[in-house]
C-alpha cells in the first residue's frame, strides 16, 4: 500500500466526505432506461439524476459546472486553455440477480465495499474528484485548466462523449486519464465490434427464449417458454446435469438456464446461460440451427467464426454473446467482439459474415483499437506516479480487452482503479472494491494531475 507521503496526507481530510458522496451516488439507479428516455433524458431519468447529483456537488464545491443536455457534466477549475482532462462515468450495467443486499446500498464488510458501480465507475470517479478537490482547496494547481468530464453512456457506446467532442466540438485534452480500468495503467485497448446475428429458426415447440441484460456482460439467466409441458425434456436435462430450474405455468413449461455473469471483455471468466440453453435444446430437438449457432458463438475467443487472433501485447480476441432473443421463430443475438492489433476490423467482419452464413450479420458499431507507445510522455508520467505512490515497481503496464473513454478523446489513457491481482467482479454480482484502495487512489490521482500539469 501507499507510503506516508505528501499526497496521501493531503487527501486524508477528504476521506469521510468522499465516502458520504459515494454512498449517495450509488443509491441512484443510473442504469440506461429506455422507458424514461426523452429529449431531456437521452439515457433515461436515472442517468440524468446521477449526472445532476455530480453537477450539484461540484457547484457546491465552487467549481465551474455545465450540464450538457444530460449527456455530459463538465467540471472546470478555471477558463485557461491548456488542460488536463479526467473522464469518468456515472452510468452502470444492469444489476442482474443474486445480490445478498440491495445493489444500490453500499455495504462495508471488513474494509470491502459492495455495490453496483463501486468499482465501475462511481468509486473511481469519486476518488479522482476528491483528489482534484484537495489540490484546488490547497492552491496546488498550476497555470492550466483541469477539466473533469462525467458521462452517462459509457456502458452502451459512449454517445455521451461523442455528443461532447463531435456534436458540441469541445476542445481535445492536452493530457488526460480515465479512472476506469486497472493499475498501473492501460496503454492499449482492443478494437470492439458490436454486431447482431439474425436468423429464422424452425422450432415450433418453443414460444420464446430470452437472456441477457447488456451486450458487454455474459448472460447470467436465459428463460425458455415452451408451448406445453414436456417431462421427457426435464428428464433429458437432468440426465445431462444441466444447470437449470423449471416451473409449470398452466400447461406451459418454463425453463430457466443458469450461467455466471462476467465482463464481456473476459467472457471465459463467466458461463453463458443462453449458450447452455441452445446446446441442450438443440440436442433434444435435433435442431441443426441451434447446434450450429452454438458451434459458431459459444467459443469465447472467436474460433467458431474464424475470428480468433493473438498478440504478444494484447493477448487474444474475445467474443461474448450478450443478448439473446427467439420469438415466433425470429432469432436475434447481439455479440460484443474484441480484437487485437494483429488483425483489422474489416478482416474480422468479413470472416464472421462468411462463417455465419446463411445467417444475417448486422454490424452495429466499430470502436477502433487504441495503442500508445510505452515510452510516450503520458505513459511514463502516469506510471511513475503510480509507482511512487504505491511502491509497486514490478507490475507491468496493461494492454486490455475493455474499452474506455480513452478511445473517445485525444491524449487520454485509462489509469486505475482496479489493483493488480484484485477481482472487483466488474459487471457481476457483488461488485466490490477495498476502501483503502479508494483512499489511496485519491492521492494517486492528485499526484497525477500535478505531474501532468508540469508537462504543459
Amino acid at each position: 500500500m501507499a507510503k506516508d507521503n505528501f499526497y496521501q496526507n493531503l487527501v486524508k481530510p477528504y476521506q469521510e466526505e468522499m465516502m458520504k458522496s459515494l454512498k449517495e451516488l450509488i443509491a441512484i439507479d443510473s442504469t440506461y432506461d429506455e422507458s424514461t428516455r426523452d429529449a431531456q433524458n437521452p439515457f433515461g431519468k436515472g442517468v440524468s439524476k446521477a449526472l445532476q447529483y455530480i453537477a450539484d456537488l461540484a457547484k457546491k464545491d465552487g467549481f465551474i459546472v455545465k450540464n450538457y443536455d444530460n449527456y455530459v457534466v463538465e467540471i472546470l477549475t478555471n477558463e485557461l486553455e491548456p488542460n488536463i482532462t479526467i473522464m469518468a462515468h456515472t452510468d452502470i450495467v444492469p444489476v442482474g440477480t443474486g445480490w445478498p443486499q440491495s445493489p444500490f446500498e453500499m455495504v462495508e464488510k471488513d474494509g470491502t465495499l459492495y455495490a453496483r458501480g463501486v468499482a465501475d465507475d462511481k468509486g473511481p470517479l469519486m476518488s479522482a474528484y476528491y483528489g482534484l478537490k484537495a489540490l484546488r482547496d490547497n492552491h496546488l494547481l498550476g497555470n492550466y485548466q483541469v477539466r473533469f468530464l462525467v458521462g452517462g453512456n459509457e456502458e452502451r457506446g459512449s454517445l455521451c462523449m461523442e455528443h461532447y467532442f463531435k456534436t458540441l466540438k469541445k476542445k481535445q485534452p492536452t493530457y488526460g486519464f480515465s479512472p476506469d480500468s486497472s493499475y498501473p495503467l492501460t496503454y492499449a485497448e482492443k478494437g470492439i465490434i458490436g454486431f447482431k446475428v439474425k436468423a429464422n429458426i424452425d422450432l415450433p415447440q418453443v414460444v420464446s427464449m430470452k437472456g441477457g441484460v447488456a451486450s458487454n456482460s455474459v448472460i447470467e439467466k436465459c428463460e425458455v417458454l415452451l408451448k406445453e409441458d414436456d417431462f421427457d425434456l426435464v428428464t433429458f436435462l437432468n440426465e445431462k446435469e444441466a444447470d437449470y430450474s423449471y416451473i409449470i405455468k398452466g400447461h406451459k413449461l418454463v425453463l430457466t438456464f443458469n450461467g455466471v455473469a462476467a465482463h464481456g471483455s473476459l467472457p471465459w471468466q463467466g458461463k453463458n446461460a443462453a449458450m447452455s440453453a441452445i446446446k441442450y435444446l438443440g440436442e433434444y430437438y435435433h435442431n441443426a440451427d441451434l447446434l450450429k449457432l452454438y458451434d459458431l458463438y459459444n467459443p469465447t475467443r472467436g474460433e467458431g467464426v474464424n475470428a480468433a487472433a493473438h498478440s504478444d501485447d494484447m493477448g487474444t480476441n474475445s467474443l461474448n454473446v450478450g443478448l439473446f432473443s427467439l420469438e415466433n421463430g425470429k432469432l436475434e443475438i447481439t455479440v460484443n467482439y474484441r480484437h487485437v492489433e494483429t488483425v483489422t476490423a474489416e478482416q474480422m467482419i468479413n470472416n464472421i459474415k462468411e462463417a455465419s452464413k446463411p445467417y444475417e450479420i448486422e454490424v452495429l458499431g466499430i470502436s477502433p483499437l487504441l495503442y500508445y507507445p510505452k515510452d510516450s510522455e503520458l505513459i511514463t508520467t502516469l506510471l511513475k506516479v503510480y509507482q511512487e505512490e504505491t511502491g509497486d515497481y514490478e507490475t507491468p503496464i496493461i494492454a486490455a480487452g475493455g474499452g474506455t473513454y480513452a478511445k473517445e478523446a485525444d491524449n487520454v489513457v485509462a489509469f486505475g482503479m482496479e489493483y493488480p491481482g484484485y477481482d472487483c467482479k466488474m459487471h457481476g454480482v457483488n461488485e466490490c472494491t477495498e476502501k483503502k484502495y479508494l483512499f489511496e487512489s485519491m492521492g494517486i490521482y492528485a499526484h497525477a494531475i500535478v505531474e501532468l500539469g508540469k508537462k504543459i
